[in-house]
């Protein structure tokens, strides 16, 4: 892996806490764009496309028969209030503590540790959040689908909560043992669930950010690895023809 130099001298004395700060900012900083460009079309290109394209038509139906399906759903739950009190725990879950945590972690492990594993794990997980969340955004903005408890805030297509959650487990799940995997992915469960108990969301909303989220997980995870097809972009101007070539290989 190739990466774009970022090294400079920010202080003259290198306390611990400077030199960690230091390798954060390096770890954010310095990623090559040819890098980027496969993993922003992982979710596609690697093993994970089962997972994105089966979450993608499951969306699609839900949004096609929205009114027998989605909405109704949507509205026993926000209804009934099945979760009580536990819906704040899919709250949390899905504002990124947990990703953070685990990315600072890893991070700071590996730096003071010099293992590896840990480093690679901390950059894996910063990337599917950060890929899936963006995504999320650029969606919601888009859509612009009014919220269930509020038609004025027109955000609600995917949901950014699930997203981030299920970007998280989906990489937990990936990299480490079952039992780690298996609470990780049923808090993720727990977070969607939530977010239509709350009032806040529709269950397409909640099926899309659930495939989005995994998808990066797994497509980040995989890419890391090598699986997939290598995939560039070039622009074509001539006088006949402008567009854009997008060139593959298994």
């Amino acid at each position: 892996m190739s990466y774009l130099p970022w090294t400079y001298v920010l202080w003259s004395k290198e306390g611990s806490m400077k030199r960690f700060i230091l390798a954060l900012l390096t770890f954010i900083t310095t990623v090559s764009a040819q890098t980027i460009k496969q993993e922003i079309v992982s979710p596609v290109t690697t093993k994970a496309s089962k997972i994105f394209w089966s979450g993608t038509a499951t969306t699609v139906f839900l949004v096609l028969t929205e009114d027998q399906i989605s909405d109704k759903v949507t509205h026993d739950l926000r209804t009934h209030k099945p979760l009580g009190d536990a819906s704040k725990i899919g709250d949390y879950y899905g504002q990124m503590i947990p990703n953070a945590a685990y990315t600072l972690g890893m991070l700071a492990h590996g730096y003071f540790t010099k293992n590896d594993t840990s480093s690679d794990r901390a950059e894996m997980m910063f990337k599917a959040t950060a890929y899936a969340g963006l995504t999320a955004t650029l969606l919601k903005y888009t859509v612009r689908e009014p919220r269930p408890d509020n038609i004025k805030e027109k955000n609600s297509f995917p949901s950014g909560h699930t997203t981030t959650a299920f970007a998280f487990a989906s990489m937990v799940a990936m990299e480490h043992e079952w039992y780690w995997g298996a609470p990780a992915l049923a808090l993720a469960t727990l977070t969607g669930v939530s977010r239509m108990n709350d009032g806040r969301h529709f269950l397409h909303d909640v099926v899309a950010g659930m495939t989005i989220g995994a998808s990066y997980g797994l497509g980040v995870w995989y890419a890391k690895r090598g699986n997939g097809a290598q995939v560039a972009f070039a622009p074509i101007i001539d006088q006949n023809t402008t567009g854009l070539r997008i060139v593959s290989s298994f």
